[in-house]
């Protein structure tokens, strides 16, 4: 099914009730996360396709097949040869990278913790029954670690990213790194700023679910998530794919996704601009960073799950850009 971004633009205008895949209220989020590991999400999950595979694929048969298309593809072990894959694994970098500092469990405001890298990777080492596996989500490493990316290579399906022309080759490669325990999941969610994903697996196995940008959780006349509704919806595609060392995945902007890791992992996260998508991205960034600078506890109130990480993310865009963010409020 093709998708574009014209059309993806406008998913979340359509005048009908709230998507409730995108409420961040915690009681909404705990009763999606339920359904899919007890529910009809889950269902939908284990029976739901397999995203296309592609062992040779050359960029321009990407921009093709795949990107013109807004279809999901997953590079099957296009950066084996990357010197991170043989290279990395936890021990390794936190004997390059242990002093620093990250934000543990961003994502979720009551369990984000700040540690070392080095605690962090200590962290991992323990599975404790009935404690929630550690997680380092969108690690910003060439703030503090740039030397990690001499393991890494350019991709060749990426040159399109239009952030070069709008920010410069700093902010380009402004890659994050996913760092996991077996068992962590990220919940089901669109990235921001209209922005097209490309995950490279380094370490370990991630299952992926992901939905089409039409995707749309209602709710039923009695007020309980629809989630029959969602699944049964014939304008949605409902795919998987497990990423495995040396893996790619292509996900164009709009499409929800689901993460978890089938065993401890690593991975690169990185991010493309369509410059098709430029007018949307540039307003949902100043969307963000206005509020920010203006009223920072109006954006933890409205936000409290995610306020820790759009700060980080946001300080790391503006070191990276030599932008001087002492004057405004902390």
């Amino acid at each position: 099914m093709n998708y574009p971004s014209a059309i993806m633009a406008q998913v979340h205008s359509v005048d009908r009730e709230p998507n409730m895949l995108a409420n961040r209220d915690r009681s909404n989020i705990d009763a999606i996360e339920a359904s899919f590991k007890y529910g009809l999400l889950g269902d939908a999950m284990r029976r739901a396709p397999q995203i296309e595979r592609s062992p040779d694929l050359t960029a321009e048969a990407f921009e093709l097949t795949f990107r013109r298309a807004s279809k999901p593809v997953v590079l099957d072990r296009s950066i084996a040869d990357w010197p991170a894959i043989d290279k990395w694994n936890f021990d390794y970098l936190a004997s390059i990278c242990g002093s620093v500092q990250v934000l543990v469990d961003s994502y979720h405001s009551q369990r984000a913790r700040r540690a070392t890298f080095r605690e962090f990777v200590d962290m991992l080492t323990v599975e404790a029954p009935g404690r929630n596996p550690v997680y380092l989500q969108e690690w910003l490493f060439m703030v503090d670690c740039p030397f990690l990316a001499d393991d890494l290579r350019a991709l060749a399906i990426a040159e399109y990213d239009f952030r070069r022309v709008l920010y410069g080759e700093a902010i380009s490669t402004n890659h994050q790194l996913w760092i996991g325990q077996r068992g962590a999941t990220t919940r089901i969610h669109q990235d921001s700023y209209a922005i097209d994903v490309m995950h490279a697996q380094i370490v370990g196995e991630k299952h992926w679910l992901v939905m089409s940008p039409p995707a749309h959780l209602g709710r039923t006349p009695s007020g309980h998530l629809d989630f029959e509704r969602l699944v049964d919806d014939p304008d949605v595609d409902i795919l998987q794919c497990v990423l495995r060392p040396g893996d790619v995945l292509y996900l164009p902007s709009g499409w929800w996704h689901r993460i978890n890791l089938l065993s401890d992992s690593i991975g690169l996260g990185r991010k493309c601009l369509d410059e098709q998508n430029v007018r949307r991205h540039l307003f949902l960034r100043l969307s963000e960073l206005l509020p920010l600078a203006l009223n920072h506890e109006q954006v933890k109130q409205a936000y409290p799950e995610l306020y820790d990480v759009v700060v980080l993310r946001n300080r790391a865009w503006a070191k990276l850009l030599n932008i001087d963010l002492t004057k405004l409020r902390p």
